[in-house]
């Protein structure tokens, strides 16, 4: 008979024994079931790349089968069922998508035309703007693919080309859908606005456009820049009658009509008025808008004609600088060397070329708000608009520190140039009191830039013009606004030379 220890000793070598087994069949499932993870991970990326060449699209029962077939496959191993059942859906779905792929290929040959038309569709997004049309589209080219799956390729032939032809319809309400979608939606918010009882014509003009960029995407549904452009004015139209409807309907609620639009009218003038104090004019309305309209014309047409001018004066200056150089090439060659007049002519224009280069990056560095610049003579003006001083005092309002130091870096680009300091007010108050308070300005200007930007006080100097010379109609508040200003006036032209 065993003793207690020897009894003891087997019971521990039994359960040590069933614990190893235990860890083994363990290791075992584990390793099966990441075999498996990586089976069905692999399944899934064949699945996809099958669906980026339209394996789906044309062999759908097929691919349908593989497809339920890998899905049942994970359901199984989530649920932990046997790995004979899980590998036996993976195979399901591995024999489903080779035939998906096998009929794939006959497909592409047989239904070439209307899958061509089909990618032309997706492309124009006839599934966001011909839904109906597309789905009808769809039915047809799967009934189509069906068939092929079941080696019924006349069958299939047959139904591709019903599909071709609702493609090709869904492809043209896609495209007009993608280039009038906008315009579109517009004008279904100005009927549901009843626009049309106060804006008609406007109303009638966008739907117009609409019509005939959609018979120019008929006529030719692959060449949009004739449908685009009368697209974008359909949509200008449609926005143009919402605004007019909504500025309209309350004027003709309101009780005293006739007052509403005078002031209607009135608000229209504004812009117009803001425009003739940018140039310098004085916009006048006591009978109609004729008159001004032409005054602008002729002011632009003349400043056109000045730009013009200039231009063509820079381009003669420029020409005459390329014959001097050719000169002086020409002589140094005939002299055998450089000539001290050769050396100062050189030094002249490699002057010159700089002050152009400063002073168009004087020009671009101001906001339109904050200075004018303009030349004046041999001299470069710096008009600034956008300094401000508190109501009748002479101390620069600390908002415009910032333009003062744009002033500052323009200046410093002449470091050689006098400068003088012009101050100017509007027509309001007195003539003396303008006065005045315009030298005080151009004072405190003058003195800001001595202390800030290290000027030299014998070079700067400074004015008061008062009201004398105003550079806009001081009828209104923007002519008078741009009158009250500080003309910086840099004398660039002798004190350049060498």
């Amino acid at each position: 008979m065993k003793s207690v220890p020897e009894k003891n000793i087997g019971i521990a070598l039994v359960r040590n024994l069933v614990i190893f087994c235990g860890i083994c069949l363990a290791t075992a499932l584990t390793a099966q079931e990441s075999d498996l993870t990586a089976a069905l991970t692999a399944q899934r990326a064949a699945l996809e790349q099958a669906r980026t060449e339209k394996v789906d699209v044309l062999a759908p029962s097929n691919f349908a089968v593989a497809l339920a077939a890998n899905a049942q496959a994970a359901k199984d191993l989530e649920k932990g069922r046997k790995p004979e059942k899980i590998r036996a859906q993976l195979s399901a779905g591995e024999r489903a998508l080779a035939q998906a792929q096998k009929a794939a290929e006959v497909a592409r040959t047989a239904l070439a035309t209307a899958l061509k038309t089909r990618d032309d569709a997706v492309a124009s997004q006839a599934p966001k703007f011909a839904p109906e049309v597309w789905l009808r589209a769809s039915e047809r080219f799967a009934d189509a693919a069906v068939k092929a799956e079941k080696g019924d390729v006349s069958g299939a032939q047959k139904r591709a080309a019903e599909a071709d032809v609702l493609l090709r319809e869904a492809e043209l309400a896609g495209i007009k859908g993608g280039i009038l979608g906008e315009a579109r939606t517009l004008i279904a918010q100005a009927d549901a606005a009843k626009v049309a009882e106060f804006a008609p014509r406007s109303l009638a003009a966008a739907k117009k456009f609409v019509q005939q960029s959609e018979q120019e995407i008929s006529r030719n549904r692959y060449d949009a820049d004739v449908p685009r452009a009368l697209a974008q004015q359909a949509t200008y139209e449609a926005r143009h009658a919402l605004y007019l409807a909504e500025t309209i309907r309350p004027l003709l609620e309101k009780d005293e009509e006739e007052h509403a639009i005078e002031e209607l009218i009135l608000a229209w003038e504004e812009p117009l008025k803001r425009m003739a104090a940018e140039l310098e004019m004085t916009a006048r309305f006591d009978a109609g808008y004729l008159r001004p309209t032409q005054d602008f014309i002729d002011r632009i047409s003349k400043l056109q004609q000045e730009v013009r001018t200039q231009r063509q004066d820079l381009t003669d200056r420029d020409a005459q600088i390329a014959i001097l150089d050719r000169e002086i090439k020409r002589l140094e060659d005939r002299l055998g060397g450089v000539s001290d007049e050769r050396v100062a002519l050189q030094r002249r224009l490699d002057v010159q070329a700089q002050q152009r280069r400063h002073i168009a990056q004087v020009e671009t560095a101001f906001a339109p708000t904050e200075a004018r610049i303009f030349r004046q003579a041999d001299n470069l003006v710096i008009s600034l608009m956008g300094i401000t001083f508190p109501v009748g005092k002479s101390v620069i309002d600390p908002a415009s520190y910032a333009l003062m130091s744009k002033v500052q870096d323009a200046i410093k680009l002449f470091p050689n140039a006098s400068l003088i300091v012009e101050g100017h007010t509007d027509a309001d108050g007195t003539d003396s009191a303008n006065l005045i308070l315009s030298q005080d300005r151009a004072d405190a200007v003058k003195q800001y830039l001595i202390s800030n930007a290290g000027l030299n006080a014998e070079k700067i100097s400074s004015i008061g013009y008062g009201e004398a010379r105003p550079v806009a109609s001081n009828q209104n508040a923007e002519g008078k606004a741009r009158n009250r200003r500080i003309d910086l006036v840099v004398q660039i032209g002798a004190s350049q030379a060498p």
